[in-house]
């Protein structure tokens, strides 16, 4: 499922990130661009790469495969440098929008420069609160992306955890389009 819909040098790209380690991937990370509002939008299959260490990718894996098995994320643009997203889970035929977030264009928290954010803060409860995402852009259908997860403040910044991520672009589309958010507001 990932990457089926991906040119022969996008998947040559993808074998090679699955391949690297944590150290290497923040390299690469570092030197992409923040793709552009506009560019980032439907459903994208998603994995994780190389969490580090096995009780490290255990954790990760559970904890965000608590829900179901985690498809991917989602995204639609509201302006220019503000959008939303989701994150999918379950299965391609029975999806389910969770995990909603606030994207933007800003500042990166990894590295120097502009990414594209993942922001659960104002749409979440609890400890996913902790989740903020990163991506830049590998080519217009491939997005590399870093999350952290754990405390904000600077003096816990130890406890944070990194989690390194891919997205391929899918021919799906926004679960929660324009006519369905309608709808539940209807209600």
């Amino acid at each position: 499922m990932l990457g089926q819909n991906l040119s022969f040098r996008d998947k040559d790209r993808l074998a090679e990130l699955r391949s690297l380690d944590r150290f290497r991937l923040k390299l690469i990370y570092q030197d992409l661009q923040a793709p552009q509002m506009a560019d980032v939008r439907g459903e994208y299959d998603g994995t994780l790469l190389d969490q580090g260490d096995c009780v490290g990718a255990l954790f990760i894996r559970t904890a965000f495969g608590a829900t179901g098995p985690w498809l991917g994320k989602a995204f639609r643009p509201v302006s220019e440098i503000v959008g939303e997203g989701y994150n999918a889970f379950g299965t391609i035929a029975d999806r389910q929008a969770r995990l909603p977030m606030d994207t933007l264009i800003d500042h990166s928290h990894i590295v120097a420069g502009y990414s594209y954010i993942l922001d659960y803060r104002t749409k979440n409860r609890g400890p996913i609160r902790w989740l903020r995402g990163e991506l830049r852009q590998l080519s217009p259908d491939l997005l590399l992306g870093i999350g952290t997860f754990g405390p904000r403040a600077i003096r816990l910044h130890k406890l944070r955890r990194v989690i390194p991520f891919v997205l391929a672009r899918s021919d799906r589309e926004y679960l929660l389009g324009e006519n369905e958010n309608h709808k539940r507001r209807s209600r």
